[in-house]
């Protein structure tokens, strides 16, 4: 069947994300106890996908969030526990100075930084500084950890919070073909060649 294709008013950059996002206790401190949940496997993806030189979106999303001004999509595939898939992170930028990815902030011209915040990364505190700059096909992965209580003050059980990122900038395009469900997910593999901005710590 024919797919409807959707023409965007200008050029758009899309952004591949892959995610791991692992939180855990004092039991798996020890890195054996949590080395599978950490480890990158293929992605059963409904979040769109590259193929032939062409753009595949569904079509859900990008009728329901595609805006005129919009500069940058990002696919979005978060790896979870005892799921194949996930499809509900994908984003839609519009024109801003600089956009705000979970941890991270972008900006324009695709430099990608670290923002740190106390929740949602933990201590030790680190300075946000430009971690990449996005280059398509020049994946950069991303690794970052950190631990808190549920209020932040001492005397709590700690909590412990390690994440992984990949970004892999996959360059501009001018339309997509539009996936209309029910459609079967694409299986999407790792960059096996990618920088590594490693910023784990021992925690205490």
């Amino acid at each position: 069947m024919k797919l409807q294709e959707f023409h965007f008013k200008k050029p758009v950059k899309i952004l591949q994300v892959f995610k791991i996002i692992h939180i855990y206790g004092k039991a798996d401190k020890s890195f054996e106890n949590r080395k599978s949940e950490m480890e990158w496997k293929p992605f059963h993806s409904k979040s769109g996908s590259i193929a032939n030189g062409k753009l595949f979106l569904p079509e859900d999303f990008i009728k329901e969030q595609y805006e005129n001004d919009s500069l940058l999509i990002t696919l979005e595939d978060e790896q979870l526990p005892g799921k194949t898939y996930e499809n509900s992170h994908n984003r839609i930028f519009k024109f801003a100075k600089t956009y705000q990815l979970d941890i991270f902030e972008i900006k324009n011209d695709l430099e990608l930084f670290l923002k740190y915040d106390q929740w949602e990364i933990g201590i030790p505190e680190r300075d946000n500084f430009k971690l990449a700059m996005l280059n398509e096909a020049q994946p950069v992965e991303i690794k970052i950890n950190g631990k808190t209580d549920s209020s932040l003050t001492s005397g709590r059980e700690r909590v412990f919070k390690e994440q992984q990122y990949i970004f892999n900038y996959l360059g501009e395009f001018q339309s997509a073909q539009l996936l209309k469900e029910p459609f079967e997910p694409v299986i999407k593999t790792i960059p096996a060649q990618r920088k590594t901005v490693d910023l784990i710590k021992t925690l205490w």
